[in-house]
């Protein structure tokens, strides 16, 4: 099976049209149909039907077109790896985190890297906790930093840091003058939440029902920054990770802790037996160096779990 028949066939369903994928792909519409034809030949099964000149997808691209990233994605990493070598560049670093963490802390530490590794490719991913996981397993990616829990015989998981929740609300919000936030404080404000599919969302509902209260929830988002940001526009008041909301810092929030047995702890996750590069210490080292020096800055209680981690030394 040709690789130029699944890119055409990609680009059909990204551009929605012969003519689209054609401009796309700088090819011709007739030699765009023709290919296509090709494919659904030696598929033996319709891709698409055609209805007044358009093209519909037919049941079964979807489940193709999953297939087909995949492929394409394996060939652009293989394309990438040859130009490298004809490219050589001075040191790589490829790594993979969760949605709250790549809007936090991540671009802080990369400029701080690229202090001490100017000529370093950086290419980062942004996934959900069991995606990154598996990024990692599959050697996508040479590590990843997320919020445990996270587990898998074939790799090692250091905790590093351990914070917990805290209210977020607007400066002028009434619970703005209290020291702490119970759960009963928040029984009829309009609550920013982490989506169902974060593990503390878990630990968050059960707080509020070992209070008795029920949970007024306006907003689900994945991302801490975001919920950060519409608790900055008096929308509610977002209940989150401590540490990654001192990345969201703005002038109108205002952060306060919340009373709960709600902990959150941010982990390194590696696949066993493989050693580090330098380009990664030196990650590892500017990513410490700043959380810590961001939990200070606001006062934010964090609990240091890696009395063992060191950085490398390399000759």
């Amino acid at each position: 099976m040709q690789i130029k028949r699944l890119e055409v066939f990609d680009a059909i369903m990204r551009s929605g049209t012969v003519s689209a994928a054609a401009r796309e792909l700088g090819m011709t519409q007739s030699a765009v149909s023709r290919i296509l034809a090709r494919l659904e030949e030696e598929l033996g099964f319709p891709l698409f039907y055609r209805e007044r000149g358009t093209l519909i997808p037919a049941p079964r691209s979807s489940d193709m077109l999953s297939r087909v990233r995949s492929v394409l994605d394996a060939v652009s990493s293989i394309r990438e790896l040859q130009n490298e070598s004809n490219n050589p560049i001075r040191g790589k670093l490829n790594f993979v985190t969760v949605p709250s963490l790549s809007f936090s802390f991540v671009p802080e530490v990369l400029k701080a890297f690229y202090e001490q590794k100017p000529e370093t490719r950086v290419r980062y991913d942004v996934r959900t906790t069991s995606a990154s996981i598996n990024a990692v397993i599959s050697q996508e990616a040479d590590f990843a930093l997320l919020t445990l829990p996270a587990s898998h015989p074939t790799l090692i998981v250091t905790p590093l840091f351990r914070t917990k929740s805290s209210a977020v609300m607007h400066k002028d919000h009434p619970l703005a003058k209290k020291e702490r936030i119970t759960a009963a404080d928040l029984a009829d404000e309009n609550l920013i939440v982490l989506s169902v599919r974060q593990p503390t969302r878990i630990q968050l509902d059960e707080a509020f029902n070992r209070a008795g209260v029920k949970q007024k929830i306006a907003i689900e988002t994945a991302s801490v920054v975001s919920a950060c940001k519409c608790a900055e526009q008096r929308i509610g008041v977002a209940v989150v990770n401590s540490l990654m909301a001192c990345y969201a810092e703005a002038d109108d929030l205002c952060i306060r802790p919340f009373d709960s047995l709600i902990h959150h702890t941010l982990a390194l996750v590696e696949p066993a037996g493989k050693k580090r590069t330098p380009e990664m210490d030196v990650f590892f080292s500017c990513f410490v160096n700043n959380i810590e020096e961001v939990s200070q800055r606001h006062g934010i209680e964090i609990e240091v779990l890696h009395p063992g981690y060191s950085v490398s030394e390399y000759n």
